[in-house]
């Protein structure tokens, strides 16, 4: 007998139902193709509907479950720190996280966040931390979304000696709020002694999301390479390394006004990795000296007992290795007016303008010496800030020193009222450090300052006095890693003959044609003061070809400063050889910062 359907060794169909299924066929879009695939597949599956409801409510669930957006903007690596503990608590507690800095934080989505936890620091007068630059300037433009299904919670970072105190995250947290965001706490605004207050806000905070069902899973970016570092720095600011010295040599000229030295550690027996764009942390002590005409002036003994992060030690002990001696802040002011009940410092306390000159002008020691008073030493301790680590650009590349780790320090000298004032860590690392001597050390990973991967890629480097150190760096890595890419460095100082860090190197490097130029500025040799920012100006055309080819931009020095005038130079640079205006060069700036192509290192 024939098969009626000649074709069903391939279609499971008679010709009738093939030819109403052409008709169908040449009347349909793709989308009405993709719906009829959908449908005829579910009427197939019908006896597996209790499966299919049950994966519907099982992917339900996995969309209402909330990742919990951590993210840092940090200057000195507190901020950074403290994101990864509270990350780490929170995983503790089974919730869902994902932990990334502000440079590596696609800001455009923010929209999409339900929860947000910012841990940021400030700098400068008040502004972001470099990293968190553009996620800034974005959040305070009018390109900034709607936030309604925000909620979030920032812990700011900062010093009350500075007027500006946590500005950075008191506008995120107003920005945040006009958008829409929703507070889980109140902002938290913290000092340089913040444990407590951390400590405090993250079992609130963690009270707060536990309102919301969220999920159990945990999840953290890492970058292997990171990931390996991290284990073989084992050192923390907390649990620093004990490095020796090889080097401390004076690198000004005689007559030079400014102090800068070059200072060699040796890590042979520590397991440090740094990179090119890191800094080194230094647990600095107080000038013994200094510390006996403190003690002599308010009375005290100096092996007097005093408690400390709940141990006994001497009152000297504490102030040679636990709290800041160097600098003078207004709630120090206070403190000790309230103590010696001083009508002078009443007075000037009373006057927030006055408050602010005195303590720019008086160093503690002067103050004390201008009022002294008899106090016991657990009084004097209580005015006093804790000490914190200084942090310097590295100034050397460990594919070339190995077992070394080099930085550049100026030397900070104030003269008032007849008598000079050392910066402290400044200071102990100048005149107390000598060689074979301990120093207590720990490595701060900067990965917002980095060599491009590129290595054919052409680098602009603009650094003013010791804002060179980590340049040196950048051109020995270059040096080592075999780089065609072109390098210019622009540098500033006072003098040529005095002030021309690391001179012989550039020359070197300038000879072997490794270094393609270097233009300096030399603001006092002669009658009109010639600086950085006029050497940018002054080479704008080349400097714009640079630029167009793909140069990466970094500038390292003072932020309030040299910095912004460095800022400002390029601006102007951009404008006048492009068909941009101060506002679309503006913008091009900052899609560079994005992009990674203009990092900054200021302080």
């Amino acid at each position: 007998m024939k098969n009626k359907n000649p074709f069903n060794t391939l279609f499971p169909f008679d010709l009738d139902k093939i030819e109403n299924l052409e008709k169908i066929k040449k009347n349909c879009s793709n989308i009405q193709y993709a719906w009829l695939s959908g449908y005829f597949w579910n009427l197939a599956n019908q006896n597996s509907s209790e499966l299919i409801s049950e994966k519907n409510k099982l992917f339900q669930k996995e969309n209402t479950e909330k990742t919990i957006t951590i993210i840092s903007a940090s200057q000195t690596g507190n901020a950074r720190l403290l994101a990864k503990r509270f990350n780490e608590y929170l995983n503790n507690e089974n919730k869902k996280t994902n932990l990334i800095n502000a440079s590596d934080y696609n800001f455009k989505k923010i929209k999409n966040e339900y929860f947000l936890i910012f841990i940021i620091s400030t700098q400068g007068e008040g502004e972001p931390p470099e990293e968190a630059l553009s996620f800034y300037k974005f959040i305070m433009s009018k390109k900034a979304p709607r936030l309604d299904n925000l909620h979030y919670s920032i812990f700011a970072l900062g010093d009350t000696s500075y007027d500006l105190f946590c500005q950075a995250g008191k506008d995120f947290d107003k920005k945040f709020s006009e958008l829409g965001g929703k507070r889980l706490l109140n902002r938290l605004d913290a000092d340089i002694e913040y444990e407590e207050n951390y400590i405090k806000w993250s079992k609130e905070l963690l009270l707060a999301l536990n309102k919301i069902d969220i999920s159990s899973v945990s999840y953290l970016k890492k970058n292997n390479k990171e990931s390996f570092i991290n284990e073989v720095n084992i050192y923390t600011k907390y649990k620093p390394a004990v490095a020796t010295v090889l080097v401390n040599q004076k690198i000004t000229g005689r007559n030079s006004t400014k102090d800068v030295h070059h200072i060699e550690l040796d890590i042979s027996n520590l397991n440090i990795i740094y990179t090119p764009g890191d800094a080194l942390g230094i647990w600095y002590q107080n000038s013994t000296q200094l510390i006996k005409k403190i003690l002599k002036l308010l009375s005290i003994d100096m092996f007097d007992k005093v408690k400390v992060k709940d141990k006994l030690i001497t009152v000297f002990d504490a102030l040679k290795n636990d709290f800041e001696l160097t600098i003078n802040t207004k709630h120090i002011v206070q403190k000790y007016a309230d103590i010696t009940q001083n009508k002078f410092l009443k007075k000037i306390i009373s006057n927030d303008k006055d408050l602010n000159n005195y303590v720019k002008k008086t160093p503690l020691l002067n103050m004390i010496y201008d009022y002294p008073k008899k106090l016991s030493s657990q009084q004097l301790i209580s005015i006093l800030r804790p000490l914190t680590p200084r942090l310097y650009s590295i100034s050397s590349s460990q594919s070339e020193t190995n077992d070394e780790v080099h930085i550049t320090v100026g030397v900070v000298k104030n003269m008032i009222s007849g008598t000079l004032h050392l910066g402290g860590a400044s200071g102990y690392l100048s005149q107390f450090l000598k060689i074979d001597d301990s120093i207590k050390i720990f490595i701060e990973k900067n990965n917002n300052f980095r060599l491009p991967e590129n290595k054919d890629l052409p680098i602009i480097m603009i650094g003013s006095g010791t804002g060179i150190a980590p340049f040196r760096s950048f051109i020995q890595q270059r040096d080592n890693d075999g780089s065609r890419g072109k390098n210019w460095i622009f540098f500033g100082n006072p003098n040529f003959t005095e002030d021309f860090l690391y001179q012989l190197e550039w020359q070197k490097y300038l000879k072997k044609r490794l270094l393609t130029k270097i233009s300096l500025a030399w603001s006092r040799d002669q009658k009109q003061k010639i600086y950085i920012q006029d050497k940018i100006r002054e080479n704008g055309k080349e400097l714009w070809k640079w630029v167009e080819q793909g140069a990466q931009i970094y500038v390292c020095g003072n932020a309030s400063k040299m910095a912004k005038d460095v800022e400002k130079a390029l601006l102007d640079v951009f404008s006048e050889n492009s068909s941009m205006d101060i506002e679309e060069s503006s913008e091009f700036l900052n899609d560079l910062r994005i992009k990674r192509r203009y990092q900054r290192d200021v302080y």
